[in-house]
């Protein structure tokens, strides 16, 4: 199969086993070609190309407003925040105000920190109570972000996600003064909780 698509033994073991992540489209349109497969097949269910830029992060999005409905929550998406920038999920309830920031992808882990802190911020000077947690796809390379850099992740959300879940779809559920941090499945279909 390497003679047919013109790629070396090691690189076609190297597909074989996994690990051709990095190899361009060039060398998986050849392998694909030798075995008699389109590439374009796979790509097409993979690709978001007939779909928005963002659509992952609405898929997390959505999953979050679901629950919160859910939960009695009154949910404001792309809520603008005065002085602060735009809260990915505005959540209000019984005069409890939540900012949940969904993250497909750190780029900047201290940028996103500061972020945080100013919607925060702006938000508690019309609610004290104000709280909110993080929702993170579940990437293999977020999870590995946040077990590296775990007392970081601890300090900033203390908070048990459990209750933090709890008190998303549960109407009668308390909610959590202190943020936490949650996972979005990697499929964007369930909340994890990150810690208990």
């Amino acid at each position: 199969m390497a003679d047919a698509a013109g790629l070396s033994q090691s690189c076609w073991s190297d597909l074989e086993r996994g690990e051709g992540a990095s190899m361009s489209l060039r060398v998986w349109v050849r392998a694909a070609s030798a075995l008699g497969a389109d590439l374009h097949a796979y790509l097409e269910g993979f690709s978001a190309t007939s779909q928005p830029r963002d659509a992952v992060h609405l898929r997390h999005q959505e999953l979050v407003a679901s629950i919160a409905a859910r939960g009695g929550w009154n949910i404001r998406p792309e809520q603008h925040v005065a002085g602060g920038g735009v809260a990915d999920i505005l959540l209000a309830r019984e005069g409890r105000t939540a900012l949940i920031e969904v993250w497909n992808w750190l780029a900047d882990v201290g940028d996103a920190f500061r972020s945080w802190d100013r919607k925060l911020e702006r938000l508690r000077t019309a609610d004290p109570a104000t709280s909110g947690c993080w929702a993170v796809r579940a990437t293999r390379r977020n999870r590995q972000l946040v077990a590296d850099h775990r007392a970081l992740f601890a300090a900033r959300f203390p908070g048990s996600s459990a209750a933090w879940i709890n008190a998303l779809q549960t109407v009668d559920a308390p909610v959590p003064d202190a943020a936490a941090l949650l996972w979005v499945s990697v499929r964007g279909d369930r909340l994890v909780a990150a810690r208990r």
